[in-house]
């Protein structure tokens, strides 16, 4: 099922950089736990299920649980959550209101192994990933390394993703983890077999530079390029043709990605921080984009900040995507996808967040609100809410 899980890889790379980039400075044996509560509300009328019409009503309740444990120059990170998902649109995968597609669930976990190297300058980083719901299973890789000049002002980073996913239905029913079934189609398209793959491979490589420019600006550069192969069309999604007939979604079994950042972090003085960032993509699905970010930081006083962000998204539609009963049957590849039509969005939210002072080892650090709205030109529009507690136990000297 797809999700609103997607991270631009160029800004995932650079979340990762700036990680290890604070990893460098930390020589003691510490651990973090951070307790993680989202909610996910969504509408929309483009579902892809009904061939591009029809609601797009999505909720997902999503606690999650992580943890990084520090022991000299050694870092262990581990994350393990679990969405619980109702929607309106797989519903309609066969038209059923008690069907078991109108609510799932997805469990995901990580772990990483970060090991600082050269007094300081380099870092190496590993992980592996999964997760699981009852229409999906992903199993990731991940490894890369960081480095830095001698004078510490530029930065150097390299990471390779890999990720192995099967589209095959039937591993969560009645609660227990079963072997997959086989893909799941429309309810009255299960007649034949539509595709001869159930496999996704993605394989992706982060690229990246910062240079700090002078004790209030840094300026950074990144660049993700990924290939998928398999299958990449969604089995249960409808497309409905001009002269009435109906298929399953169609689309390339390969697809090049590349996407650009270019990033620029200030600080005006008087407790603000700037983030600023521009971001270009383009595929061979026809789809180019075109974002515009930026993010303050607020330090109200030594307990309270406040940060506000705003995201401005262009793109343009993919040459396989037409609307609803537009496609010709005789087209080769076709989908009535929105996620693949053109569109603008915004994207604005505000996080504020708290640190307890007077506080014992082991108590709070630091407790964080969030609230994300998100609004597309063709009407879908979604809210997150998200609480954050985060904990230090007491730290050991190694």
């Amino acid at each position: 099922m797809k999700k609103p899980y997607l991270i631009v890889g160029s800004l995932a790379c650079t979340i990762w950089l700036a990680q290890a980039q604070q990893q460098e400075t930390i020589r003691v044996s510490q651990s973090d736990i951070s307790l993680v509560y989202n909610q996910y509300l969504q509408t929309g009328d483009n579902s892809a299920v009904t061939g591009g019409i029809g609601t797009e009503r999505l909720t997902i309740y999503g606690p999650a649980f992580s943890m990084s444990h520090t022991f000299g120059n050694n870092i262990i990170d581990f994350d393990l959550g679990i969405d619980v998902i109702s929607s309106a649109s797989t519903d309609n995968i066969d038209f059923d209101e008690s069907s078991p597609s109108r609510l799932d669930a997805r469990t995901y976990t990580s772990i990483g192994y970060s090991r600082i190297l050269e007094e300081g300058r380099m870092t190496i980083t590993g992980g592996l990933s999964g997760s699981i719901e009852s229409d999906y299973t992903s199993l990731g890789t991940n490894f890369g390394v960081v480095a830095s000049s001698k004078d510490k002002m530029n930065t150097y980073s390299a990471q390779a993703q890999l990720f192995f996913d099967d589209l095959r239905w039937g591993r969560l029913q009645g609660g227990f983890l079963k072997p997959p079934i086989g893909l799941i189609y429309p309810e009255e398209l299960r007649f034949r077999e539509w595709y001869d793959v159930y496999n996704r491979n993605s394989y992706n490589l982060n690229l990246g530079f910062t240079r700090i420019i002078d004790q209030r600006n840094t300026f950074g550069g990144f660049i993700t390029l990924s290939f998928q192969e398999g299958l990449l069309s969604t089995p249960f999604h409808r497309v409905y043709f001009n002269d009435g007939s109906l298929a399953v979604e169609l689309l390339p079994n390969e697809r090049f990605k590349t996407a650009l950042t270019g990033s620029w972090n200030t600080f005006l003085g008087g407790n603000i921080i700037l983030r600023n960032s521009l971001h270009g993509y383009m595929d061979t699905f026809g789809i180019t984009s075109f974002a515009i970010e930026s993010e303050a930081v607020f330090k109200m006083n030594a307990r309270w900040n406040l940060q506000p962000s705003a995201r401005f998204y262009l793109q343009s539609e993919s040459e396989y995507f037409a609307p609803f009963e537009a496609h010709d049957p005789t087209d080769e590849f076709y989908t009535s996808d929105y996620d693949l039509s053109e569109f603008n969005s915004l994207n604005i939210g505000l996080r504020l967040s708290h640190s307890p002072t007077g506080r014992k080892n082991g108590n709070l650090a630091n407790i964080s609100w969030q609230y994300y709205y998100y609004g597309r030109s063709n009407n879908l529009a979604a809210h997150t809410l998200s609480m954050v507690l985060n904990f230090r136990p007491k730290k050991e000297d190694n």
